[in-house]
């Protein structure tokens, strides 16, 4: 999700952490990227389901799903979002996207979304060393930087470098600053802890991962002020 509600998913951003990473805890299954201080959690259970919100009510929804087998991860995002206004629907958004990651190596992605009748996508793939990407915005083939990884959201890793935006493939620098631990609330109305991210710069929002480098949740401000919330299944 963007930090715009027209765009509808934040596509990017960019972090300097200090310390090492932090280690997974409840179950979780951390991977460590070969030579890199990169981290990434799988949920317990393989799956992570939000409820999206705004103005009090749910617009839509997305949901993650996670294939391990062996050193071989799989992840399906899908999104689906609907807006209405006087029950007439002003906004639809589908979203689906497959990682392939080795040994916590990103391999592949592609991505394709459909915004209100508008087809975009975006892919990326390993070549020997190096990653190349492409997509709707920039359909030359490029080679991404090294860290670069695509927005999906749920990998804590994407904070420490460019992104690969999932919808468009355009390359984002946004700035992420690390504002500490923060209150989130749930879909059931609890709340939990989590460490708060605020992007800057290319986009604005900010994004929650629990101590266990679980995504937790996520908000940013629409056009007419009101704010987009994720709420945890």
């Amino acid at each position: 999700m963007t930090g715009r509600l027209p765009s509808m998913r934040p596509q990017g951003r960019r972090v300097i952490l200090g310390g090492a990473a932090k280690m997974a805890a409840g179950g979780a299954a951390l991977l460590l990227t070969r030579g890199q201080a990169f981290a990434q959690t799988v949920p317990p259970g393989g799956r992570l389901a939000f409820n999206i919100i705004r103005h009090g009510s749910v617009i839509g929804q997305e949901t993650l799903t996670f294939q391990q087998e062996g050193s071989r991860l799989t992840v399906f995002v899908d999104v689906s979002i609907r807006v209405t206004l006087a029950m007439i629907p002003v906004y639809r958004l589908h979203h689906h996207e497959t990682e392939s990651w080795e040994d916590g190596q990103l391999l592949s992605f592609a991505a394709t979304t459909i915004k209100n009748g508008s087809h975009y996508y975006a892919q990326g793939w390993r070549n020997g060393s190096q990653f190349m990407a492409r997509g709707s915005a920039r359909p030359d083939t490029y080679v991404a930087p090294r860290n670069a990884l695509p927005t999906s959201q749920w990998n804590h890793a994407m904070l420490n470098g460019p992104m690969i935006n999932t919808q468009d493939g355009k390359l984002m620098h946004p700035v992420v600053t690390d504002l500490g631990p923060a209150g989130v609330k749930l879909a059931d109305g609890s709340a939990i802890r989590a460490n708060r991210y605020h992007v800057s710069g290319d986009l604005h929002f900010d994004t929650f991962f629990d101590d266990s480098l679980n995504w937790v949740g996520l908000s940013f401000p629409a056009p007419d002020g009101s704010v987009v919330t994720y709420q945890k299944l």
